[in-house]
């Protein structure tokens, strides 16, 4: 606050010693040449040149109030201006701290990839070789070792010889088996998220608790036994995961290296079915996405129902729009397709950095706004509210933002403007008066407006016209009755 104030003095010295200065001197030569004008007048008509001063000299003891108050209007302005960039860097640095004194129910835009299924295909290759009959053993063949195909590595290749022998030549039979795991597809995808969004902290957008439900089943396709391998990675930028649950057939699997994710490899009967069960919980913020898009594959059967308490829903571009869509509800139903798009949903949430940033814009204009409607409205109503009323009205508007803008640090937006400008309202009231309160009820609702993002501008333009049509309404009373 100390240093705030001192930088705000520094402003002012900087103020005066400026474009002040200039003006100042503009206003002296502009009252030498008017001094200059009334000499020369005096010279020729004395009683005209006093008659003029008489005037002017009671016009001005009328108007220096006013005066004042314009001087006192655009310091508010200007202090208000270095007053919203001090609360910038107070909420960078919020922002930007390492350390915090509470909870961080932070996230980040969370992006789940579809598993994989692989099924180990087997091929093998019969060759014939002769040798020469000098040949006395076949450590000079090279050697080859037997191994076991894994998923994710290279395919494995094992080699078996036969040495058969005559009076002529060596002959070698070699059978090549090349083991490697191709891709397949899942016959189902059922996926249902639910999504429960929380109070949005400063810089983090909207945030939100996820609850991820899945089911997948494959099989195998082929008349033998086989080996399928599935693969479900885990989803990226999702923080701590709560609530875990892997089952294959009904069956909890037992801890294992997540590192790449959740893997499952067992032997299938030939069409033979598995149904793999996975689900978490987690928390979120800004966007959630589903990508189909690993792999260019048919989709037989994908279905994903998200469920949440915020209709406010949008989804980013390119994304496969819902098939079904009704309030809080999301549907997703593809069959037999092969799509280039994910799914991805996007959370709109503007920050109250942004809100409070806007606000402050609007600050100086409001303080002008508040003067002009004390003045129109005190001559419409036949008042008598002199330039020190005006001044007490605008400086408690003033006060109200500086107040909005430490309090934003310790509780909501919504919970500052109502206390800050609450309280002005009551001194702007007992300053002007009951017969001038539409501009203060103006200027205490005009703030409240960029609560609502996206129709800010709409709502000031509906409260500036009702409040120009109370001013007609009241000007032809005035007319009707006089």
């Amino acid at each position: 606050m100390i240093q705030h104030l001192e930088m705000v003095i520094q402003y002012l010295l900087q103020l005066i010693g400026g474009w002040m200065c200039a003006l100042a001197m503009t206003v002296v030569v502009a009252l030498a040449a008017c001094a200059f004008l009334c000499l020369n007048l005096y010279k020729f008509d004395r009683e005209s040149c006093l008659l003029t001063l008489h005037k002017v000299g009671r016009t001005l003891s009328r108007g220096w109030g006013w005066g004042l108050m314009a001087a006192l209007l655009l310091l508010q302005v200007y202090c208000l201006t270095h007053l919203h960039k001090g609360l910038q860097r107070r909420l960078a640095q919020q922002s930007k701290a390492l350390y915090l004194a509470s909870e961080d129910r932070g996230g980040l835009p969370t992006t789940q990839r579809a598993p994989q299924v692989s099924v180990l295909e087997s091929r093998s290759l019969s060759q014939r070789i002769v040798l020469p009959p000098q040949l006395a053993s076949l450590e000079a063949v090279p050697g080859w070792t037997l191994e076991q195909a894994r998923f994710g590595e290279r395919p494995a290749v094992n080699v078996q010889d036969e040495l058969v022998r005559d009076d002529k030549a060596i002959i070698l039979n070699r059978t090549t088996t090349v083991d490697r795991f191709i891709p397949t597809k899942l016959q189902s995808s059922d996926v249902n998220l639910k999504l429960a969004f929380q109070d949005p902290q400063a810089g983090s957008g909207q945030l939100y608790a996820a609850d991820f439900q899945a089911s997948y089943t494959f099989q195998n396709p082929f008349d033998s036994v086989r080996r399928l391998h599935f693969s479900f990675p885990l989803p990226d930028n999702s923080g701590t995961l709560a609530g875990f649950r892997f089952r294959v057939n009904g069956k909890d699997m037992p801890a294992q290296d997540v590192d790449h994710g959740l893997e499952w490899e067992g032997e299938l009967q030939p069409q033979q079915k598995c149904v793999v069960e996975i689900a978490y919980q987690h928390r979120g913020s800004k966007a959630w996405s589903y990508d189909l898009t690993g792999r260019r594959e048919p989709i037989a059967d994908f279905r994903l129902r998200v469920q949440g308490d915020n209709s406010d829903i949008k989804f980013q571009r390119g994304s496969l729009y819902p098939s079904k869509v009704q309030p809080g509800r999301w549907e997703w139903d593809l069959q037999s397709q092969i799509t280039s798009q994910s799914i991805s949903l996007y959370f709109p949430y503007v920050p109250s950095e942004q809100v409070i940033s806007n606000l402050f814009v609007f600050g100086p204009l409001s303080l002008i706004a508040l003067t002009s409607l004390v003045v129109v409205w005190a001559h419409l109503r036949s008042t008598r509210t002199g330039a020190w009323r005006a001044a007490l009205a605008t400086l408690a508007a003033a006060g109200a933002y500086s107040l909005a803008s430490y309090l934003v640090g310790y509780m909501s937006l919504t919970a500052s403007l109502l206390i800050a400008f609450g309280v002005a309202a009551w001194f702007q009231y007992k300053a002007l008066g009951r017969r001038l309160w539409i501009p203060v009820v103006s200027s205490t609702l005009a703030p409240f407006t960029f609560l609502a993002p996206g129709h800010t501008g709409l709502m000031l333009s509906s409260l500036g016209l009702a409040v120009l049509g109370l001013a007609i309404h009241e000007t032809t009373r005035r007319d009707d009755n006089g």
